[in-house]
């Protein structure tokens, strides 16, 4: 749906046959824990629904296991089930 002017513009970030594997891991990698993220907040607002989507992305995520997502997962990922109170506090 892209308007044919950008198309040759954009062809390289669009077409995942023209992606880089390493970059389209990542890629990939990263909306795969953008749903995880999206389950632990919608788990921590009460929703339940989605402990069995949380459940089947975390073994999603066993096959994108680089150094890069083990920082994010180590670093970053806890402060998504706190609440906005927690996140406010100063250090």
């Amino acid at each position: 749906m892209l308007p044919e002017e950008f198309r040759e513009d954009f062809a390289d970030v669009i077409d995942h046959h023209k992606i880089p594997e390493d970059i389209a891991l990542i890629v990939k990698s990263a909306d795969v824990v953008c749903g995880y993220i999206k389950a632990i907040e919608e788990i921590a607002a009460g929703n339940h629904e989605f402990e069995k989507a949380k459940k089947n992305i975390e073994k999603s995520l066993e096959k994108y296991q680089t150094e890069e997502l083990q920082y994010f997962m180590k670093v970053f990922l806890p402060s998504f089930s706190l609440s906005f109170d927690e996140i406010s506090r100063p250090l």
